[in-house]
């Protein structure tokens, strides 16, 4: 199955007449550094690996594979089928999201909700929007997508995943300003510690209201069906001849306390520059989450961990969203991240980050990239580092 699925993949990349990459990486990653963990669409970095990415569109249908071969596994990344309908888009495969489109996840880090720290989840969506008559300067955006988690040692049978979302955008002359609602869930499965959680239609609607499910004789009061969590998302950009300024925060919740702000300025801020003349662009955000479990019963949450679902927000051992977040641990923290990255000076490539914690004297998280590109191919080295620095070479062929 292996070697077919291999044959299939390669075959499809030889032929295909859109975009396409392949890369070959090589690390020496004995104890794995911060950024050698993290953001890196659930890849195990202590192995070498191959990966292939091609896009091929035919007409209303685009068909996108990405897969990582090591010496011991194929993993599939964002692989799937989109087809526009004059209803929106449907996608059908393993995908990360359709909100919050501005964000820049090749350098931010990690979208509160779902990022690419973990693998994409298998599941189909449809996404799309609509201009009003009237104000043409008006857009909605929306969409929703269901899918399935995996089975493991913790869920006998694997949970299900649910996400909505509805934006409000105007843009106007150079600027475009929207705020969205974002609402995500994991429901039903069976866990090995808690049973078999409640499914059916009459469930799903539920978690679509995130409405109470049965009260336990130990809880105060009924919780919400399955484990939620929701952003309100707002997001400014300006543009300006070859250059865009973004400023964007998302506001995390897990309950109604955090949907009124009660969590006060809990979530992501950040601002991102990019200058588009040269491919340059820089990342500065704050992930502040002190204020979880600051005022109990009221505001009682506690960000990606969850009682009964108690992998939390993960999958597949991956944090679901901003990495900084720790699924199994609360861990109120504040975290300064920059992330500079730059593509074409002199075919160079330059790609630096940089992360510390800031309310306990946390540790300065680096990474550091540069390379070269030699007409279609391109040659670079990299450094992780913290206590100790990860070595590792990787070369791309890019059409």
């Amino acid at each position: 199955m292996r070697a077919l699925f291999l044959s299939f993949v390669l075959l499809s990349f030889l032929l295909s007449q859109d975009k396409k990459e392949i890369n070959f990486q090589l690390q020496n990653q004995q104890n794995l550094e911060w950024w050698s963990k993290y953001n890196n669409n659930g890849i195990d970095f202590k192995k070498s690996f191959v990966s292939t990415y091609f896009k091929k569109k035919f007409n209303s249908t685009s068909l996108t594979i990405k897969a990582y071969f090591s010496e011991s596994e194929i993993l599939l990344g964002e692989s799937f089928i989109g087809i526009n309908t004059k209803y929106g888009r449907i996608q059908v495969g393993k995908y990360y999201r359709n909100f919050s489109y501005y964000l820049n996840d090749n350098l931010s880090s990690g979208s509160m909700l779902i990022g690419v720290n973990a693998p994409p989840v298998l599941k189909i969506g449809i996404d799309g929007s609509y201009k009003l008559k009237k104000r043409n300067d008006l857009i909605f955006r929306y969409g929703s997508s269901n899918g399935i988690f995996e089975k493991n040692e913790v869920y006998k049978e694997a949970p299900y995943y649910h996400d909505k979302f509805i934006y409000l955008s105007q843009i106007k002359k150079n600027n475009e300003f929207g705020v969205g609602f974002v609402h995500t869930a994991m429901w039903g499965g069976y866990s090995n510690i808690y049973g078999r959680f409640p499914i059916g239609f009459d469930s799903f609607l539920k978690v679509l209201v995130s409405a109470d499910g049965e009260k336990k004789d130990s809880q105060p009061h009924a919780n919400a069906l399955g484990n939620h969590l929701g952003i309100w998302d707002f997001y400014w950009i300006f543009e300006r001849e070859q250059k865009s300024l973004k400023f964007y925060y998302q506001h995390i919740f897990e309950d109604t306390s955090g949907l009124r702000f009660a969590n006060k300025a809990d979530g992501l801020w950040g601002v991102e520059l990019l200058n588009r003349k040269n491919k340059v662009s820089f990342i500065l955000e704050y992930i502040n989450t002190i204020n979880q479990d600051s005022n109990p019963p009221y505001v009682n949450e506690s960000y990606y961990n969850h009682s009964e679902y108690s992998l939390g927000w993960s999958y597949k051992g991956y944090v679901l969203g901003n990495p900084f977040i720790n699924n199994l641990t609360p861990n109120p923290s504040e975290v300064i991240y920059l992330a500079l990255a730059a593509k074409e000076i002199n075919s160079f490539r330059i790609k630096i980050i940089a992360s510390k914690q800031i309310n306990a004297g946390g540790d300065l998280n680096y990474s550091f990239s540069f390379g070269k590109k030699y007409e279609n191919y391109i040659l670079s080295f990299f450094v992780n580092g913290n206590k100790k620095n990860n070595l590792g070479l990787k070369i791309a062929y890019e059409l």
